[in-house]
């Protein structure tokens, strides 16, 4: 492939993580401190801390993180079976407790325009068009158009080069005030293509990351979306293996269709 010519690439760089001092101090002040022991068995299954808290505040509704504390129960469930509870009753509110980061490299504003229409549970923080200026042009390339690779890179060129000129013919290295820097950079954008690759840092919880990645890894999502939620369900099976216990993948055109057994979360 061209070397101006990338692929996206999604990196995991944080999680929901569990404060233990804050959450014993909270167990120990409320005469509840027999849940470490649950937390303890639950981190011997692997479980994380996204997961753990995710049924804490669960267990918190119902006032069961011990069975003192509520007369209708006389025992509790274990934090692994009470997951699995949650996914069987759609409880999917106490799963967006958990939030998980990524920052994604090479992706086009095609892909970026098509995930922020994922608002709710998200954030979103995107390579400025107006601040950053692009010094080389590289294209997220859809690996369909190989047999026209060099017809692409025609098309790249030119506006690479157009962009350039355009440089050159402001000015723009010998501007000073930086207000009308960002103004130039801000109306040149407007003639680099959607395919340009930038990079944006993504947060989304657990529910929301559920519902997008079965939206967006489907057969009939555009093809750079599907490769990085792939690449995003990749990163998460292992660490969060009881959210996505009821996953069940399809390989359908060298990427997989993802989907989950219970629709109510």
């Amino acid at each position: 492939m061209n070397e101006h010519f990338v692929l996206p690439k999604t990196y995991l760089v944080g999680y929901t993580a569990i404060n233990f001092d804050g959450l014993k101090q909270y167990l120990q002040e409320t005469d509840q401190p027999e849940f470490i022991d649950d937390i303890h068995e639950a981190q011997k299954k692997n479980l994380s801390d996204g997961e753990i808290l995710c049924s804490f505040y669960a267990k918190a509704c119902y006032a069961s993180l011990t069975a003192k504390k509520n007369k209708n129960i006389s025992k509790t469930r274990p934090i692994f079976d009470n997951l699995l509870g949650i996914l069987d009753s759609g409880h999917g509110s106490v799963i967006e407790h958990c939030s998980i980061n990524f920052m994604i490299t090479n992706c086009s504003r095609v892909f970026t325009h098509e995930l922020i229409r994922h608002r709710v549970g998200s954030a979103f923080s995107q390579t400025s068009g107006r601040y950053v200026r692009t010094d080389e042009l590289n294209v997220v390339v859809d690996p369909i158009l190989e047999p026209i690779y060099e017809l692409c890179e025609e098309a790249r060129k030119f506006q690479e080069d157009w962009y350039k000129r355009a440089e050159e013919k402001l000015q723009l290295d010998k501007v000073k005030d930086f207000a009308t820097k960002k103004k130039l950079t801000s109306a040149l954008r407007r003639f680099l293509p959607n395919g340009q690759s930038n990079e944006i840092g993504v947060s989304l919880n657990l529910r929301s990351l559920r519902h997008t990645i079965e939206m967006r890894t489907s057969q009939h999502a555009e093809w750079e979306i599907r490769v990085i939620f792939n690449q995003i369900y990749d990163l998460l099976k292992e660490k969060y293996p009881t959210m996505f216990i009821d996953a069940e993948t399809k390989n359908i055109e060298g990427a997989l269709e993802i989907t989950f057994k219970n629709k109510k979360v």
